[in-house]
């Protein structure tokens, strides 16, 4: 059965898995997790041939776990894993209908307060991670039940307390669910809760996983036919959607002093990033005038997995140098084309952008383009 994640968390106290090296453990008293006896290179020994170690840049960050009431707490997070396991995991396995078939990543990772407060839920601490696919999409976070076809247990087991004191340190491991032929970008950790806003960002990358994304690319100057929801306040009939030729423009660089002054819903993390201007050109192809606002729908994608959605000025007749546009405002007669631009604030001195996405409507995954970067 696959549960959201804060779902999940009760239901999964009472669940009992074995684990291997880098899961192993049992739940002291203290809130910490002890590492079992059995010696691990026995426990190596019971990996199936089929699973594979992926090569994450493993390591600590110190990062800012938010609860659901939007309280803060100091935490450190240590990768110790990824492991990709195989399809035959799943087969044996009950889980919801749709990720048969798919295949199944084992993280592995420690948990410790370095804050001055009891953390009450610390096992939704990983509610704030996100392992990110090759294919732009993001990996489904599960629990499985069950076992392998044979009756051999599953790898990974969620151990993580009730509670964690000030200094204390568990270890535990986290499921996710890829199509097939799907490899891993990187895994990130979003201090706010919310993977695709201002918040600060930890990010282990994947070695290989930034290669693959970019040879898939498209060139800036290549007309693709995006998904275009052309409905009324995003409610979509079959009649709203359309295949319209999208091209991207341009991706500029600017500075925080463009936006000063401006009628942006920016958060303080965003206040003090660097944004970057995206254009995006489409041609109206239908047979109806059609009104133009789709640059909530574009995506600037960077080197770490994130995807930074765009903002725009809430006055119309709003002048940003670098970030020439159309706006939103107007309707496009067929035949006609709009050129739209939206700001993307990076707010991650580490993270690079290099690519721009966009997010089709009834269609999962983006259309991909290299970032023309100026």
């Amino acid at each position: 059965m696959r549960l959201s994640s804060y779902v999940r968390k009760a239901a999964l106290g009472a669940a009992s898995m074995s684990l291997l090296a880098g899961c192993a453990g049992e739940q002291g008293a203290g809130g910490t997790v002890e590492r079992a006896s059995e010696p691990a290179a026995e426990r190596a020994a019971e990996r199936p041939a089929s699973w594979t170690d992926l090569p994450v840049r493993a390591g600590a960050r110190d990062v800012v776990h938010t609860d659901t009431d939007d309280r803060s707490y100091q935490v450190r997070i240590t990768v110790k894993s990824l492991v990709r396991g195989s399809e035959e995991d799943m087969r044996g396995a009950r889980v919801d209908e749709e990720l048969k078939g798919t295949v199944p990543h084992y993280l592995t990772f420690e948990v410790t307060n370095t804050g001055r407060e009891e953390i009450p839920a610390a096992y939704m601490v990983d509610s704030d991670f996100a392992l990110n696919g090759t294919d732009w999409a993001r990996g489904e976070k599960i629990h499985v039940s069950g076992g392998r076809p044979g009756g051999g247990d599953l790898p990974c087991a969620d151990t993580s307390p009730k509670t964690l004191a000030p200094g204390a340190s568990y270890n535990t491991c986290v499921t996710y669910a890829l199509p097939k032929g799907v490899g891993v970008l990187s895994l990130t950790h979003s201090a706010d809760g919310y993977l695709d806003e201002g918040g600060a960002v930890a990010t282990w990358p994947v070695e290989g996983g930034l290669k693959a994304v970019t040879a898939g690319l498209r060139e800036p100057g290549d007309v693709v036919r995006v998904r275009w929801d052309a409905g009324e306040n995003g409610v979509l009939t079959g009649k709203d959607v359309l295949e319209l030729p999208a091209k991207l423009a341009s991706v500029r660089r600017g500075s925080a002093a463009d936006l000063a002054g401006l009628d942006l819903d920016l958060n303080e993390n965003e206040r003090r990033g660097v944004p970057y201007y995206v254009s995006v050109t489409y041609t109206n192809t239908g047979p109806k005038d059609l009104y133009a606002d789709q640059a909530d729908r574009v995506r600037l994608l960077t080197e770490g997995g994130r995807q930074i959605r765009g903002k725009t000025p809430f006055g119309l007749d709003t002048k940003i140098p670098g970030c020439p546009s159309d706006w939103v405002a107007r309707m496009i007669p067929p035949g006609d084309s709009v050129t739209e631009c939206s700001i993307h604030l990076v707010t991650d001195d580490g993270d690079k952008p290099f690519a721009v996405g966009f997010a089709e409507a009834g269609r999962p995954g983006l259309v991909t383009w290299r970032a023309p970067l100026r």
